[in-house]
């Protein structure tokens, strides 16, 4: 009976010391976790050697510190020189004022006006400003004879494509160029320029079809009436 109860005694006791040391180095663990990163390495290497440690299977925390602390130090550096770096770019950042005031005189922003829905659509395709600038347009009428002149020459190559080509490309801009120029006049000088406008481009597109039939004597008289018949058209302007 009696070597029963001490016996019981003895468990209780070893079951208590037990549960105590397990506290211990449980506390002991969470100290050295809380001082690993401002704790230096001789500390950290006692910590690890102490007893508690030991029983506590915390043997790992003396070869973590090490990589653990390297690491913070890493960041930190990369965090001083991201700062050092940005401030240095600031302060060499300056300020350039450019002034556009010339520039958009002379339509550097002419762009704003096509996409500005408040105006009508004749100003934002730039219609209105080419119809009111007629000394550009009329620059324009005058340098034509230059490209009927190289459509001629190619005519003459038998080079139908190209030559057909700048008729093509000359033709839209020379058309709306002179129904311009004539609707500044008034009266019969108006309609003595409508009607000449009208006999170039008939002899234009006629030249144009002796081309695509590439027929050379055709071509050869269609382009010397065609030229009489811009000389005309310009001449009133």
């Amino acid at each position: 009976m009696y070597q029963s109860i001490d016996e019981s005694r003895t468990n209780t006791l070893s079951k208590r010391t037990t549960t105590l040391v397990a506290a211990v180095a449980v506390v002991a663990c969470v100290v050295a976790g809380s001082m690993l990163f401002s704790s230096t390495e001789p500390r950290l290497a006692a910590i690890a050697r102490s007893p508690a440690m030991s029983m506590a299977g915390c043997r790992s925390v003396a070869a973590n510190a090490q990589p653990q602390g390297r690491r913070s130090a890493m960041a930190g550096l990369s965090m001083i020189a991201g700062g050092l770096a940005a401030k240095g770019a600031s302060a060499a950042r300056n300020v350039e004022l450019i002034d556009d005031r010339v520039a958009k005189k002379s339509g550097f922003d002419i762009i704003y006006e096509a996409r500005d829905l408040s105006l009508d659509q004749d100003t934002r395709d730039g219609m209105t400003q080419a119809r009111t600038g007629l000394a550009d347009t009329k620059s324009r009428v005058s340098s034509a004879a230059t490209k009927l002149e190289e459509a001629g020459a190619f005519a003459d190559k038998k080079y139908w494509t190209e030559g057909r080509n700048i008729l093509r490309r000359l033709v839209g801009t020379l058309r709306f160029d002179l129904a311009a120029l004539a609707d500044q006049k008034s009266g019969a000088a108006k309609k003595e320029a409508i009607k000449a406008n009208k006999d170039f481009f008939a002899q234009l597109e006629s030249l144009d079809l002796a081309m695509y039939k590439k027929n050379p004597e055709s071509a050869a008289k269609a382009y010397k009436k065609t030229m009489a018949a811009y000389k005309t058209a310009a001449s009133l302007y």
